[in-house]
Parts: structure tokens; sequence; C-alpha cells
């Protein structure tokens, strides 16, 4: 029979390189994705990844814009990361996201 035993740390090494390598990974399947779509994948990737931070043209508008979008999710993923430490599982944190937003909005008018 399989049994599963909990270690007693987890692994530095995997702990630096799971980001890097889902970020990786990402690409890569971007980049078969668009070359399957007959368009130049580096070229696409170059303008998801890169261009929208480090474009002098782009930059001034994304990287504000990036910061709005990515507040609230940085918020949502720390409550779940508190929820998590403390051994709760909560699903609904997009449903929490669009519920805080309605009552924030209904406080404010």
């Amino acid at each position: 029979m399989i049994r599963l035993e909990k270690r007693p740390s987890p692994s530095r090494v995997w702990t630096v390189a799971t980001p890097v390598l889902a970020v990786a990974l990402t690409m890569v399947a971007g980049g078969i994705l668009f070359a399957m779509l007959g368009k130049d994948p580096v070229a696409a990737i170059r303008t998801i990844f890169w261009d929208p931070l480090f474009n002098a043209q782009f930059a001034s508008y994304s990287r504000p814009q990036l910061l709005v979008k990515a507040g609230p999710l940085i918020l949502i993923a720390t409550g779940l990361s508190l929820g998590f430490r403390a051994g709760i599982w909560n699903i609904g944190a997009e449903g929490q996201y669009i519920i805080g937003a309605l009552c924030g909005a209904g406080v404010a008018l």
C-alpha cells in the first residue's frame, strides 16, 4: 500500500527553483503554441513578458497598471497563505474578491 509521509523540511533547491522553472516552462509552452499558430515565438514572448516592463513606449502605462491589477491579487494570496498555514482550506478566493469589491463600492456610495 502507498503511504504519504510529510518531509521534515522542504528542499531549499526546489523552493528557489520552482518559480523559475514555472516561468520558464510557461514561456516554452507559450512559444510552442505561437509557433503552431505560425507566429514568431520570440517576438510573442518578448511582447508579453519584456515590453510591458522595459520598453520605453509601453512601460509608462504598463507599470502602474501592473501594480493596480496586482494589488488585490497580492492581498488574496496573503490571506490564502495565512489560511493554508493555519490548516484551513479556503476555495472561494475569487468570489470573496468580487463580494468584497461590491461591498466596498456599496460602502463608498
